[in-house]
């Protein structure tokens, strides 16, 4: 089932998102080497769970966090910064499905929040004067002991 909130903003965004270039190492759901704390991995304790993400800023003062579990697979992306990253990108295969549930009610009204649910596949997007931020996971990729809450 979809659930879309204030989706204009969120097309709105999308669209904005294909001409913003950003830093992505990795992609919601590909996999890598997991990282560590050598290359810049930061690990935090989660409710009951390790939570390992790689931060990064691009030249547009983005900040990317891409979660990543102990096999290396991304599960989890978030953003913050006075522009949207190139979603397109961070999101990889899923971008289809969350492009699709985001232009399926383009025309609803809304301010400042879009969420787009479908399936496994939840993205949400807030924007407050210059500052956006926005996460996307995989909710049945989280690893254990790690929730949608974490994900920051």
């Amino acid at each position: 089932m979809r659930n879309i909130r204030h989706p204009q903003y969120l097309a709105a965004a999308i669209f904005l998102a294909l001409g913003v270039s950003t830093l992505c190492h990795a992609q919601l759901g590909a996999t890598k080497r997991a990282p560590d704390a050598s290359d810049g991995a930061v690990i935090h304790r989660a409710q009951s769970g390790l939570l390992t993400y790689r931060e990064t800023t691009d030249a547009h003062g983005i900040v990317l966090r891409e979660y990543v579990d102990p096999a290396g697979t991304v599960y989890a992306v978030s953003w913050r910064g006075p522009a949207m990253p190139n979603v397109e990108a961070l999101l990889g295969a899923y971008f289809p499905r969350f492009r699709e549930g985001a232009s399926a009610t383009a025309g609803d009204a809304g301010l400042h929040t879009a969420r787009v649910s479908d399936g496994d596949l939840i993205v949400e997007n807030r924007t407050r004067l210059r500052e956006f931020s926005g996460r996307a996971w995989l909710a049945s990729a989280l690893p254990a002991g790690v929730s949608a809450a974490d994900i920051q």
